[in-house]
């Protein structure tokens, strides 16, 4: 009987492949607990930040990156690049729009360049993979039509992770709203969401307690394998549904794990003594390596609770947590930790 914690590559047939559009920067820490189990492909367009990527240590079971521009057609395109490498897009800047805010000096374009972009799907490397089971894209406004000139990867992803604005900071952006309403259809559900990105404008009360506008949003899909009406779950081999609880479990969402366990087992992939397992309590869902399953309740219950704050309050409350960070107040442990 497996357990999900003592999952194996050889169990996942071969491991949970991560496709990371944008890679500049870092995949979230969340993916952690999943690294080892998690063969990652990265793209940039920029050939420098891919080589320093590919040398980086970074705990996956494999890593590549490849210097590739994707979008929603094969052809050539205007590169914009931006002061800041992670605004760099194949999308003009919304300059009229960005320059109200403090930020606006990133998205400044300092040159162009033409390149080529190719889609998802004709990208030769990725046919040495045993299937996509992961998205994350931060394609600065790209997401949709890159998703929909792939929609053949897209309909093997058990999680896609986009990073899109409320409004157009390119012109021609996808936005959220867009992207919600496409990835419903495609038989996904959004199970994680962070919108606070905030910037203030560029007026005598910026970088003030002021209530600022939402930019744009990290959100979490996650495939529902039981909106059978979407797709033919006869596909569904041991292997897919391993890697669905697994990534299921690493977001937490245990009932929800549970649901798609009991699909899982009406169509003979898992056993019913590994279902009885599943739904007997949390702890079978509890992934971290180092078995510390009250340290990482209580983490992720701390998380949850800093997410319901507002945002606008953060700068008031860290500074009262750093006067407490040498007395023995309950929370100086906070203080010094953030500190």
């Amino acid at each position: 009987m497996i357990k999900l914690s003592a999952i194996t590559p050889k169990d996942l047939g071969g491991g949970i492949n991560l496709i990371d559009l944008g890679a500049s920067g870092e995949v979230p820490n969340y993916w952690k607990p999943l690294a080892h189990l998690t063969n990652l492909i990265g793209f940039d367009p920029n050939e420098e930040e891919c080589s320093k990527l590919e040398n980086k240590d970074s705990g996956f079971l494999s890593q590549k990156f490849l210097p590739y521009a994707m979008a929603g057609e094969n052809r050539d395109f205007t590169l914009y690049k931006t002061n800041s490498i992670y605004c760099w897009s194949l999308l003009q800047p919304n300059l009229p729009w960005l320059r109200r805010f403090d930020y606006s000096d990133l998205f400044e374009v300092k040159g162009t360049e033409v390149i080529s972009a190719v889609k998802l799907e004709d990208v030769e490397e990725l046919k040495n993979f045993n299937g996509i089971d992961a998205i994350k894209l931060d394609t600065q406004g790209l997401e949709l039509p890159i998703l929909k000139a792939s929609e053949k990867i897209i309909r093997e992803c058990i999680i896609i992770e986009t990073e899109t604005g409320f409004t157009e900071n390119y012109i021609g952006e996808t936005t959220f709203d867009q992207i919600a309403n496409y990835m419903r259809s495609m038989g996904f559900g959004l199970f994680d969401i962070n919108p606070n990105h905030r910037v203030s404008r560029k007026n005598s009360l910026s970088g003030t307690t002021s209530n600022e506008e939402m930019l744009w949003c990290e959100a979490v899909w996650l495939r529902d394998y039981c909106r059978t009406e979407l797709y033919e779950l006869t596909e569904i081999t041991r292997e897919k549904a391993l890697k669905a609880l697994c990534i299921y479990a690493n977001h937490g969402c245990y009932s929800f794990g549970v649901e798609a366990a009991r699909r899982f087992t009406e169509l003979g992939v898992l056993s019913t003594e590994e279902y009885t397992e599943l739904t007997s309590s949390e702890l079978p869902w509890i992934l971290h390596r180092n078995n510390d399953t009250g340290t990482a309740i209580k983490s992720g219950m701390l998380t949850s609770m800093i997410n319901l704050i507002p945002r606008r309050y953060f700068s008031t409350i860290f500074a009262h947590l750093k006067d407490l960070q040498d007395t023995q107040h309950p929370l100086s442990f906070l203080a010094r930790k953030m500190g």
